[in-house]
């Protein structure tokens, strides 16, 4: 059953999501937060009274009205998340921004004015185990008419496959280290050939998705580095060669061509593929040494993840280990 707020009044003509982290003055802009802060999700309602639109909102830092002197109201909240895991800006045979798929899933037990934000994705894996980004969308019914704040459909247009930043994204990460920026792109697709008019509208800014090497170039954006968007063939010229070139043997270890181990280098440092990169996660297997037990953080048609080299589908090729300069 919903819960009504306020009592019968004039109409609702517009729902709105605010977000605030910790006791933070809310706002309808998108949020990052850390892990071990808190997202809360309000509604804000505009009223028509006839002669003035009245906002009503317990947002706080929001100039409104309380709730409770709202019309009443039904609300409920969903998620807006990404149909599939891996999309292609070049599908086509000529590249062009593909419409990633967004739909509206119900949050069971949603229906009050706040909500506190989850980013678990229920269309694609969970990888991020509570990192990552979602958005949202309040629908508020009135008299069986359905008023909702832009969803799936608010579609951003030119040089985007995404959606506006009035459908309220919640971005939370790890920690504040390199690899934490990464977990924010947790629960956004693989888009081959990710791209952007500009590198400050590059899909991967807008946390749309991103391809593999988009995906650690984010990071390092984050963390404050002036690199701009590449593909895997361009990483060279960004970064500097850490260990000669390395190729698996029979125990899973990489060896140069005069068959020393290659060092596990440091948590962070890019594992560089032809044509693919990963990122350092952790040691396993022979500790010291890369091999292809050792943890990667990585995209390849699916969301972000962590996993095995051995499970990357390039444990089999050449490898070199990189560091951003």
């Amino acid at each position: 059953m919903r819960t009504a707020v306020g009592d019968p009044g004039p109409r609702i003509v517009e729902a709105h999501v605010l977000a605030a982290v910790d006791d933070g003055k809310a706002s309808e802009q998108p949020v990052r937060a850390r892990k071990d802060q808190h997202v809360t999700l309000y509604a804000l309602l505009v009223v028509d009274d006839g002669k003035h639109k009245v906002r009503y909102s317990d947002a706080p830092g929001v100039t409104a009205l309380p709730l409770s002197r709202a019309p009443a109201v039904t609300l409920r909240w969903n998620r807006v998340e990404p149909a599939a895991s891996s999309y292609s800006n070049t599908e086509s045979g000529t590249f062009q921004f593909t419409q990633i798929e967004y739909k509206a899933t119900a949050i069971d037990g949603a229906h009050g004015a706040t909500l506190a934000a989850n980013v678990h994705p229920t269309l694609t894996p969970d990888h991020g185990q509570g990192v990552g980004t979602m958005r949202y969308q309040l629908v508020a019914t009135q008299d069986g008419r359905e008023i909702a704040s832009p969803g799936p459909d608010a579609h951003r247009g030119r040089g985007s496959g995404g959606l506006r930043d009035d459908v309220m994204r919640v971005s939370i990460r790890r920690d504040d280290t390199y690899l934490g920026y990464l977990t924010e792109m947790y629960g956004q697709p693989y888009v081959w050939a990710s791209a952007g008019v500009t590198d400050a509208t590059h899909q991967s800014e807008r946390l749309e998705g991103s391809d593999c090497a988009d995906f650690v170039v984010y990071g390092a954006r984050r963390a404050g580095k002036n690199i701009a968007y590449t593909w895997t063939g361009g990483l060279p010229e960004v970064t500097k060669l850490l260990s000669a070139t390395g190729m698996r043997d029979d125990r899973g270890v990489y060896r140069d061509n005069k068959g020393d181990a290659l060092p596990f280098t440091k948590v962070g440092d890019l594992v560089l593929f032809p044509r693919h990169v990963g990122v350092l996660v952790e040691d396993r297997g022979v500790i010291g040494t890369l091999d292809d037990q050792d943890i990667i953080m990585h995209s390849l048609f699916d969301t972000p993840k962590e996993e095995p080299i051995a499970d990357s589908g390039y444990a089999d090729k050449a490898l070199e280990l990189r560091r951003f300069k």
